[in-house]
C-alpha cells in the first residue's frame, strides 16, 4: 500500500511504497532526500498542524478581544469628567479645568517684548556696520584701525545684546510655564482635599 507524502523542500504530493516508511526516499522534484513518515507519523503531524492552526485563532480571537476592549477603556476614559478621568473624586469641583488657557500672560508678553528687542537690535546692528562701511567709502573714516575698532564694536555690542535679550525673553517664557504647571498641580490637589473624605478620629 502506498503512502502519501509531500517533499518538505519544494511541496511536491507524491506517493512511496509502504516498506520505504522511515527510510530516507528522494523527490522526484528536486530530488531532496528526506526521511518517510509511516502513517501513524503522518497523521499525528497532521493533527498538531491542524491544534497548531487552532491555537493561534483562538490567540487571534483572545488578543482582538483585548484590543476591543481597550479601545471602549480607551473611549470611556476620553468622555470622562475631568475630575474621574484624573481620580480627583466623584463630585463636580473645578479648582483645575484643563481647558482653561495659559496664565501669567504678562510673563508671555514681557518674552515678546524681549524678544522683538533682540532681533531689533540685530537689525540696529547690521545698519550700523554697513554705515560704517558706507562711511569709509565715502572717506570720512580714513583710518584701517578706527575702521576695524568701529566694526568690532558694532558686533560685539550688537552679539551681546542680542544673546541677553534673547536669552531673558526664553527665561521668562520657562517661568511662565513652570507658573503655569505649578498651579495645574496646585489646583489638583485641592480637588483631592475637596472630594477625599476624610473620617475624623473617634473620641474616647
Amino acid at each position: 500500500m502506498a503512502l502519501k507524502t509531500s517533499c518538505p523542500c519544494c511541496g511536491k504530493p507524491f506517493s512511496a511504497p509502504e516498506d520505504y516508511a522511515g527510510k530516507k526516499v528522494n523527490c522526484p522534484k528536486c530530488d531532496h532526500r528526506f526521511v518517510l513518515k509511516t502513517r501513524e507519523q503522518a497523521l499525528q503531524e497532521a493533527a498538531d498542524l491542524e491544534a497548531e492552526k487552532l491555537r493561534q485563532l483562538e490567540d487571534r480571537r483572545r488578543i482582538e478581544l483585548i484590543e476591543r476592549e481597550e479601545r471602549k477603556h480607551r473611549d470611556r476614559r476620553a468622555s470622562m469628567p475631568y475630575y474621574e478621568k484624573f481620580q480627583t473624586g466623584t463630585r463636580p469641583v473645578r479648582n483645575y479645568d484643563p481647558r482653561s488657557g495659559p496664565g501669567f500672560l504678562n510673563l508671555r508678553y514681557l518674552a515678546d517684548l524681549l524678544l522683538i528687542g533682540a532681533y531689533a537690535v540685530l537689525m540696529l546692528a547690521l545698519a550700523g556696520l554697513g554705515l560704517t562701511v558706507y562711511l569709509k567709502f565715502a572717506g570720512v573714516i580714513s583710518s584701517i584701525v578706527i575702521l576695524s575698532i568701529v566694526l568690532i564694536g558694532w558686533i560685539l555690542v550688537g552679539g551681546v545684546l542680542f544673546l541677553l535679550l534673547k536669552y531673558l525673553a526664553e527665561l521668562a517664557l520657562l517661568m511662565a510655564s513652570l507658573g503655569d504647571q505649578q498651579n495645574d498641580v496646585v489646583r489638583l490637589l485641592l480637588d483631592l482635599r475637596d472630594n477625599t473624605d476624610v473620617d475624623s478620629p473617634e473620641q474616647g
